[in-house]
């Protein structure tokens, strides 16, 4: 179920529709040689993902029973589920950060990244990871099939001056644990007599590497939202997902999650996307509809998704085990997320003013956008900020 604008609350939309008469988009480019044939008249007009016969239900047995002589459309559904997978795929720019937070233990906050991590990965290609940024010790690499090589983070920050300096994405896989979706993960600190925690220079660090080989990093949070780097994470995200589960602590946490996040980011939690996991019990209808409401109410979208024996327990997540029903959900949380990321226009390096990276923009200049509130102060005398503060991506 979603509730508000998504993919299961509103009539399929052909994505690859033509626009109508008359319209600025159906005008000829150049009138004056509108008769003239384009080149593009010798490309094949591509049918909408929609026009395929139907894979579901009652329709697809009845093309399998008559040998495809008669051929349905696919039924609403199916044809949502075909318009999601087309967002999921869709151009998003620039190295993207999605943050999935929910400071309750047991929110299913690991098992939300990972299967956002998964559908991404799975109907993109690659390359998205999986960022476990826990302070201290997270479980996110606990629940990855693979488990291999058992490197984490601090790892990965032993090497981060040779990877910025010469290295190369296979160089990084090093670091990394490479699931069968082509997802992945990075897991946090595993070493028991570790007193150093991750702060936001760390964060800084290890954001440099991944947004240079991956475009999207979808990335599970600690439970302290005053910890470094959770706030490090609260500034840089561009999406924010909240997962939840239909219970009055877990909903209450992350409705006081939000009202922090609205402090300091209100445009985060406008955006923002909720995932409605199974609870232990089923909540009474009324609190159920209150719940619902209200998330739908500060944030952009609800979703909700199944239980599922391969999500539960807190058991290894293999994906090629999970019933049809939930990939099917959670293409649409992933089309929700990645809706809401192509709708934040990201500047190309080329399109970036001449001064950017540096501590501030020359004298003239007045119009450099307003930066989160949690932007470096740069050092007194004007010298440049360390680039592990600064929200622009080193250059390769």
């Amino acid at each position: 179920m979603v509730t508000g604008t998504g993919y299961n609350a509103e009539e399929p939309v052909d994505l690859h529709g033509v626009a109508p008469v008359g319209s600025a988009a159906a005008a000829p480019a150049n009138p004056v040689n509108a008769d003239r044939p384009g080149p593009e008249q010798l490309v094949a007009v591509q049918p909408p993902v929609t026009a395929d016969p139907a894979m579901w239900g009652w329709r697809a047995r009845l093309r399998k029973a008559t040998g495809g002589l008669i051929k349905p459309g696919p039924g609403r559904d199916e044809a949502r589920h075909r318009q999601a997978e087309v967002a999921v795929r869709q151009h998003l720019g620039g190295g993207r950060l999605a943050m999935v937070a929910n400071p309750k233990g047991g929110a299913q906050v690991s098992t939300t990244t990972l299967m956002l991590t998964h559908t991404f990965a799975a109907l993109r290609g690659g390359p998205v990871v999986a960022w476990d940024n826990h302070e201290a010790r997270g479980t996110l690499a606990q629940r990855a099939e693979v488990a291999t090589p058992d490197t984490h983070v601090w790892h990965l920050l032993g090497a981060a001056e040779q990877l910025t300096a010469v290295g190369t994405a296979g160089d990084l896989t090093h670091y990394l644990r490479s699931q069968p979706t082509r997802a992945e993960v990075l897991a946090s600190d595993t070493d028991p007599a570790r007193a150093q925690q991750i702060g936001p220079g760390e964060c800084g660090r290890i954001w440099l590497l991944l947004s240079r080989y991956f475009g999207l990093t979808v990335m599970d949070t600690g439970n302290n939202v005053r910890a470094g780097n959770w706030q490090w994470a609260a500034g840089m995200a561009d999406q924010l997902v909240v997962p939840i589960t239909l219970e009055p602590d877990v909903a209450q946490s992350a409705a006081w999650m939000l009202d922090h996040l609205d402090t300091r980011r209100p445009d985060l939690v406008a955006g923002a996307v909720t995932v409605v996991g199974p609870a232990t019990a089923a909540a009474p209808p009324a609190l159920r509809r209150q719940m619902l409401a209200y998330f739908a109410a500060r944030t952009a979208l609800v979703v909700e998704v199944p239980f599922d024996p391969q999500l539960a327990g807190g058991r290894p997540i293999v994906h090629a085990r999970i019933s049809e029903a939930s990939r099917r959900t959670w293409v649409g949380a992933a089309a929700a997320v990645a809706d809401r990321l192509a709708a934040q226009r990201a500047p190309r390096p080329d399109q970036l003013p001449p001064w950017a990276g540096k501590s501030s923009p020359p004298a003239q200049e007045h119009h450099e956008p307003e930066q989160p509130a949690d932007t470096a102060t740069p050092p007194p005398g004007g010298a440049p900020a360390p680039v592990t503060e600064l929200h622009l991506r080193k250059a390769t």
